[in-house]
């Protein structure tokens, strides 16, 4: 029995297949709620129609149509009353249909009993989208391969911003510092750096993995995937220009939901590319890390991909923002302020990183991970709180910052900022935009 209130879950986001819905509701509230649901990415491929009346006007209507794969009623009704329509229910589905029923009870003694009728699940209010969307799914989880693990997308808001980079130290803080089984796959098959930031010799994994969609299973991405550590498994790419890119978005999302299903943490290392297959990852993840600097171009183009993930993933968390290279200008006037550029694009950043170019680029030439080097001592507790936010999706105290180095970091609070001083020009246009 499903008391749907909480949005929290363990493990990673499941969508619906492809099936159609009838909603039969007594309240509109209950309407309500699933009409929400219709707009969430996890319901893409259903078809959903909703009907009031309750359970009576389900076993009316249903006397004259076919019914779907899946029935949802509402019903407050209990004892032999709601047995005996039930029953009449029963008699006009089409073998194949499931039935949810929501009700008002919550009474364990009556779920099992609803269960022992063939019921697919109980649920009681009060509803949550989200959660009544997780309940759906469970009813067609595959049985073979029950768990479904996170996913994290990293996006750049330009390129050369540092998404990759940063994409891989959090892989490699989570699966080194605490100790989370993670996978990283690098889905930039011109221009990755996996292979690179990981002293590896270029490597076909992702390529091979796109060129065998159809038989890719455990035992392919055991001979693909790169085992960096105990804990960190790599697919990486080649990088190469003589291969023609794939743009199916169903390619990739076999090949991520194959990682999900062996691994409980994916972190996917997007291009900066905007088409089909790159908005498909972005709005079907379970987190979105936006890594940007504060620039007007790189304002203006995270403010944008902001404001399209909150109108594509309503019921999701705000996507994490990095800022990061603060410091670049020597004129402090000169360089949109952490709190200027929070406020124009709507969100606090959850991590801010100093410009140290000297430390990055030595890692990188090094093939270590930044928590290596003995000069990033200051951005360690940063990347372990962010690390922790994407293991768990949940935000908890951060741990204190170090001493002042040249390569700080600075963890922003979850209530407003304040703008700073007044901005001119398109900047101050953005501000008033906001408003």
């Amino acid at each position: 029995m499903n008391q749907v209130d909480q949005p929290a879950q363990e493990g990673g986001e499941r969508a619906l297949p492809q099936l159609s819905i009838h909603a039969f509701c007594d309240r509109n509230d209950t309407a309500g709620c699933i009409d929400q649901m219709t707009r969430d990415w996890r319901m893409r491929r259903t078809n959903t129609k909703i009907y009031m009346g309750g359970l009576q006007a389900a076993v009316d209507y249903y006397h004259k149509e076919t019914t779907p794969g899946l029935i949802i009623i509402e019903s407050g009704m209990r004892g032999v009353e709601l047995f005996n329509q039930l029953e009449q229910l029963a008699s006009v589905c089409d073998e194949g249909t499931k039935v949810v029923l929501i009700g008002a009870a919550n009474d364990i003694r009556l779920y099992r009993q609803l269960m022992d009728k063939g019921v697919s699940d109980y649920i009681v209010p009060p509803l949550h989208p989200l959660n009544m969307i997780r309940s759906l799914s469970e009813i067609y989880a595959d049985p073979d391969k029950p768990f479904t693990g996170r996913a994290i997308a990293f996006f750049g808001s330009k390129g050369g911003v540092g998404s990759s980079t940063l994409a891989h130290n959090l892989a490699w803080t989570l699966s080194e510092r605490l100790l989370q089984e993670t996978s990283l796959i690098d889905l930039d098959s011109s221009w990755g750096t996996t292979a690179l930031d990981f002293a590896y010799d270029s490597a076909s994994g992702l390529e091979e993995a796109l060129s065998e969609v159809d038989r890719l299973d455990d035992t392919l991405l055991d001979r693909i995937m790169v085992r960096h550590t105990e804990r960190l498994s790599i697919l990486p790419t080649s990088s190469s220009l003589n291969v023609k890119p794939v743009v199916d978005s169903a390619a990739y999302e076999a090949i991520i939901g194959a990682v999900r299903s062996i691994s409980p943490l994916a972190i996917l290392d997007l291009p900066h590319i905007w088409n089909d297959w790159t908005t498909n990852v972005l709005t079907t993840v379970d987190d979105v890390v936006i890594t940007t600097v504060p620039d007007l171009a790189n304002l203006r183009n995270t403010k944008n991909l902001i404001d399209f993930l909150k109108a594509q993933r309503p019921n999701d968390a705000e996507p994490v923002l990095i800022l990061n290279q603060t410091g670049r200008c020597k004129n402090k006037d000169d360089e949109i302020s952490v709190e200027n550029f929070a406020g124009a694009v709507g969100l606090d950043p959850s991590l801010v990183i100093g410009f140290d170019p000297d430390t990055f680029n030595r890692a990188c030439n090094e093939g270590k991970m930044l928590p290596e080097m003995k000069t990033t001592d200051a951005l360690v507790p940063g990347l372990d709180y962010l690390a922790n936010r994407l293991r768990t999706g949940q935000f908890t105290a951060p741990a204190e910052s170090g001493s002042g180095r040249k390569l700080g970091f600075k963890l922003r609070d979850t209530g407003p900022v304040v703008a700073g001083t007044e901005s001119k020009s398109l900047f101050a246009s953005l501000l008033r935009k906001k408003g």
